[in-house]
């Protein structure tokens, strides 16, 4: 009896805890974004521009009041000589095509301190009418830190987005020539996940066995230059340009890699098993 009792309290407490973070899918709060593409991997230059198009499609600008790119804060170019600039590019140049006139963007590789402070910021003035949510597309070095900086008692209005082992893992297992350590996703949830913070870890979104991800064929996202939706102004098409020009900075074998991108596929419909098809129907049915 005893056992059953301290099953239902923990279940409450829990749900407590739960029902004042963000919702899935996105229904009310803010957003922010934490991604890399200045070291290793470059699929963030295609994520970047993936992720500003499908928030912009849903006329969610005001709500993403953080972006915070370039957060391999250890070092850059390395294993592709131009990355950080091309992480400029696939940010900056977005944040001004898709209308996020609002949103700080922050190179955290240039200024780590400023882009932690900025998501202390944002999780210190989380409540019950407006949570947050954070996309972690990146090493967890630079949102980890901002948790442990944060107002503790604000957690339970915050939930974090993961999806790839790399991402959750990057800061103690370095490459061979790097030499650093950091919070992991394991280390978040230990220390955080008990205050009220929902770890929310999905689907990988570069696929599975039962679906596509969002690294898919080059084909699957020839719908970018051929919408209808092009027709309708000439700066939606410049966009849509825009778009498909950043995909093509991250070619592998055959597929584009913006799977990054799937996690706001799941925080716009909360769906995991994403496809580049779930991002069409986003962007081709745009919010008026």
């Amino acid at each position: 009896m005893k056992t059953k009792t301290f099953t239902v309290l923990l279940f409450a407490f829990v749900l407590t805890f739960n029902i004042n973070a963000q919702t899935i899918p996105f229904s009310t709060g803010r957003i922010v974004i934490s991604s890399d593409g200045n070291e290793h991997d470059h699929d963030d230059w295609a994520a970047t521009p993936f992720s500003l198009a499908l928030l912009a499609a849903k006329g969610l600008q005001d709500c993403l009041t953080v972006y915070t790119f370039s957060d391999h804060i250890w070092g850059s170019n390395h294993d592709h000589e131009n990355a950080q600039k091309e992480m400029q590019i696939s940010a900056l140049e977005g944040q001004k095509i898709f209308h996020f006139n609002h949103t700080n963007f922050i190179e955290a590789v240039a200024d780590s301190t400023k882009a932690i402070q900025a998501i202390v910021k944002e999780i210190d003035r989380s409540k019950k009418e407006d949570p947050l949510t954070i996309i972690a597309a990146g090493p967890m070095q630079v949102v980890g830190s901002a948790l442990a900086k944060a107002d503790q008692a604000k957690l339970k209005f915050v939930r974090i987005i993961s999806h790839h082992s790399w991402n959750d893992n990057h800061a103690d297992k370095p490459n061979k020539w790097e030499q650093h350590s950091g919070w992991t996703w394991n280390e978040i949830k230990s220390s955080f996940e008990s205050k009220g913070l929902i770890c929310d870890r999905i689907s990988n979104q570069n696929g599975g066995d039962d679906y596509d991800g969002m690294k898919a064929p080059i084909e699957r996202f020839d719908w970018i230059k051929t919408s209808p939706i092009r027709e309708q102004s000439a700066e939606v098409k410049k966009q849509l340009d825009w778009l498909y020009s950043r995909q093509l900075t991250c070619i592998k074998k055959g597929d584009f890699d913006p799977s990054d991108a799937g996690m706001i596929i799941y925080l716009l419909t909360g769906k995991q098993k994403t496809n580049p098809e779930d991002a069409k129907a986003i962007i081709e049915n745009p919010v008026k």
